[in-house]
């Protein structure tokens, strides 16, 4: 799993967040920092953007980052909030580029990102004005794709790919 971060600091505030890191990947952490100490990859950008920080990270972990629920003062849970449309593209963007590329190469692409890329499909078509008439078929399309991986066959995996790339051109060039 993994958790990203992206937000604007001062300059005096970014000591803090290394330091909050810091303390996170010794000892474990909270939040948005919660897998800090158990991290595959770490990856940190920071931008000083017209006087802002601009802090971008992405903590990769071998195990779930975030609950899946958040819990409210009166002890209520609720689900925490679907990502930016945008974000949830990017994301998906870089799993399907893995998939895309793997396949093409005779390579079965691994579960975790066929995992991920499914599940951001499936909150992708929750997302309304994004492309809502193309939601049906595309959903229908990935629900195929899961079975081509399934099925192990390379052959059924190529159509299946294939045809998610010509639902997404269909969509793209009428609602990106």
């Amino acid at each position: 799993m993994s958790v990203k971060i992206d937000k604007f600091l001062t300059k005096k505030e970014l000591p803090e967040f290394f330091r909050q890191l810091a303390d996170a990947i010794e000892k474990g952490g909270e939040g948005e920092l919660s897998c800090a100490d158990d991290f595959q990859k770490l990856k940190i950008s920071v931008r000083d953007e017209f006087g802002q920080v601009s802090l971008q990270a992405k903590i990769k972990s071998s195990k779930e980052c975030l609950p899946d629920f958040d819990t409210l003062d009166d002890g209520k849970h609720v689900q925490p909030s679907k990502p930016r449309y945008k974000e949830l593209k990017k994301r998906m963007g870089n799993s399907f580029k893995v998939l895309f590329k793997m396949i093409h190469q005779g390579q079965v692409p691994p579960k975790g990102a066929v995992e991920s890329f499914l599940a951001d499909s499936k909150l992708m078509v929750e997302y309304p004005g994004y492309g809502d008439p193309y939601y049906e078929i595309y959903t229908k399309a990935c629900a195929d794709f899961a079975a081509a991986f399934e099925s192990g066959d390379i052959g059924t995996l190529n159509e299946a790919v294939d045809i998610l790339v010509h639902q997404k051109g269909h969509c793209h060039a009428k609602y990106k």
